[in-house]
């Protein structure tokens, strides 16, 4: 690993052991949203090593069946009010930052509320938490009605990205009669 930062390095260690505890369709897709996290971040000004380890292991608690991550928070103490609770496939945000804590062991704040915001969002996001939340949905493995759009805006102005990828998220899940996060209706009246 020559000519690597101290960052990198790191990173490639944490890589190999989330290879080792999730899926490999979930680490390649950890991969992608690590690479698109550090791009977003040159562009907007964030710390790129900060925005590449929260977009590689923010699904790291992926490797826990959906159905048993409630469990798994209460037996870790991670607190989930009722709405969480609500929305089963949002918990893996939470619980995994405990685990990028407890198990990768991530010490920057920074990087562990990015990983908890990227499922839901929420009012008052930081520059990096809007880099890994859009990461996450734009990176090129994903395709949904409205991605392009979404990555155009991503280069451009996150808040702008923000509102298309939210106001997308919310009309699929009003057709499907979906459970919308508070936090994430929240974030969304606060971007206008």
């Amino acid at each position: 690993m020559e000519n690597e930062t101290p960052a990198k390095e790191r990173e490639a260690v944490l890589a190999e052991r989330l290879r080792a505890a999730v899926p490999e369709k979930r680490f390649v897709h950890s991969l992608a949203v690590s690479a698109e996290a550090r791009r977003l971040a040159a562009i907007h000004g964030a710390d790129e090593d900060r925005a590449g380890l929260a977009g590689l292991l923010h699904d790291c608690a992926k490797g826990i069946p959906t159905e048993n991550q409630v469990a798994e928070c209460d037996r870790l103490g991670v607190p989930l009010d009722p709405a969480t609770r609500a929305c089963p496939k949002v918990v893996h945000g939470f619980l995994g930052e405990r685990l990028a804590r407890d198990v990768y062991g991530v010490g920057d704040p920074d990087v562990l509320r990015a990983i908890r915001f990227h499922t839901v969002g929420g009012p008052g996001m930081t520059v990096l938490d809007k880099v890994v939340f859009l990461a996450d949905s734009t990176e090129p493995g994903r395709h949904y009605p409205g991605a392009d759009a979404v990555r155009a805006a991503a280069d451009r102005d996150l808040d702008e990205a923000m509102r298309l990828f939210l106001d997308g998220q919310l009309r699929y899940l009003a057709e499907r009669g979906g459970t919308v996060h508070p936090a994430t209706r929240r974030l969304r009246d606060e971007l206008g």
